[in-house]
């Protein structure tokens, strides 16, 4: 039996005393060879962290900070759980938004800019790289590339169409833009009278007696617009012209307050007062300071009809050239904004300005309740 040893195996009395050392054991190998936190090479050869150790031996579980490389003080947690951070960083790859931001502003308006309008409205809305102006930026990416867009491609006469509102967007003037480039179309139908609409630019009157009034969705707000409407069937009683862009529906029951005959021009305070209040109620400061908010031309009589929603409902028949419309044929109107007039043509023939003092913003509409089809179509004049 060697000296100082008993016969369990355990020490001699020089060993009395001393406190067997804690077992420091790693929560986990460290592939990273960049990692200075190293407390030795584990059984495999690899190294490991010594970020945290169990000092209280096999399965206790009780982990504290190690100890800091060339001293004797443990690691404080803030710095461990940076190092832990950089490291996890360094595997994942740079963030999307550092990519991002790696690439100049021309180079993303310009990828931006191969996007239609509603995929640089989506865009805005998703990305806050593209969507908010960033430091020393007038717009954003997604309204810069928009700006660009319509600077490039509106034409003279286009750009006379669609004065840009002091809190419009260069998002919403591009879809402006987009939406006077489309054909026009029938958008709203109110009434009982219509069938079934196969093409959104014409509609069929099927019924007599109470009017029904077709309305287009895109908003005439400078410049000059043209509309041919060519009328097949009886032109008895129907109404082409201008009217502002309201709702004719919402709030407005078709039997209760319309009694069956939606025809606006018609609408003042003393008849239909209810609905003359809520027409009224729509406006905005973009109609401008003109009263004439509903204007057409009377195909049966020639007369030309308009109202305020109000006080007045006019019927003049007294403008000069004016002409009625026997039997099919076609009707085209020219709303001049920057004059203030809308005139009108008789088959191809200008017959001349049926009313002045408009101004504000104005859809295209029908108002029909004989027989016929009416089928829109544009062209410039």
């Amino acid at each position: 039996m060697r000296a100082g040893a008993d016969r369990t195996g355990g020490h001699g009395p020089r060993d009395e005393g001393r406190q067997k050392p804690a077992r420091r054991r790693t929560r986990h190998d460290c592939h990273d060879e960049t990692c200075s936190l190293t407390s030795g090479v584990g059984r495999t050869g690899k190294q490991v962290c010594c970020l945290l150790v169990d000092v209280g031996g096999r399965g206790s579980r009780n982990w504290q900070p190690a100890l800091n490389p060339g001293s004797h003080r443990p690691l404080h947690k803030s710095t461990a759980a940076q190092m832990m951070q950089t490291r996890d960083s360094k595997r994942a790859g740079p963030r999307p938004s550092a990519t991002l931001d790696a690439l100049g502003n021309d180079l993303l308006i310009r990828c931006a800019s191969y996007l239609d309008v509603d995929g640089l409205a989506q865009l805005g809305r998703t990305s806050k790289r593209f969507g908010i102006p960033q430091d020393g930026q007038q717009r954003s990416l997604v309204n810069e590339a928009a700006h660009q867009r319509f600077r490039q491609s509106a034409t003279d006469e286009e750009n006379k169409c669609l004065p840009k509102y002091g809190d419009e967007s260069d998002i919403g003037l591009y879809r402006a833009l987009d939406s006077l480039r489309q054909p026009l179309r029938f958008d709203v139908l109110a009434g009982k009278g219509f069938g079934p609409q196969e093409n959104p630019a014409s509609v069929t009157c099927i019924s007599r007696g109470g009017f029904s009034t077709a309305k287009s969705g895109h908003v005439m707000r400078g410049g000059r617009h043209f509309v041919e409407v060519k009328i097949t069937g009886s032109p008895l009683n129907s109404r082409l012209g201008v009217i502002r862009p309201v709702s004719l529906t919402t709030g407005n029951d078709l039997d209760a307050d319309w009694e069956g005959r939606v025809l606006p021009l018609t609408v003042t305070s003393g008849w239909k007062p209810a609905v003359a209040l809520k027409l009224r109620s729509q406006r905005t400061p973009k109609w401008g300071d003109s009263n004439v908010h509903c204007c057409a031309y009377h195909c049966y009589t020639g007369d030309c009809h308009w109202t305020n929603w109000d006080n007045v409902s006019e019927r003049q028949g007294t403008w000069q050239g004016s002409e009625r419309q026997e039997g099919s044929g076609t009707i085209g109107l020219l709303l001049d904004l920057d004059k203030g007039t809308l005139s009108v043509f008789k088959n191809g023939r200008r017959l001349g300005v049926m009313k002045e003092r408009l101004g504000g913003e104005y859809c295209w509409f029908v108002a029909v309740s004989s027989v016929c089809m009416v089928i829109k179509r544009s062209s410039p004049k």
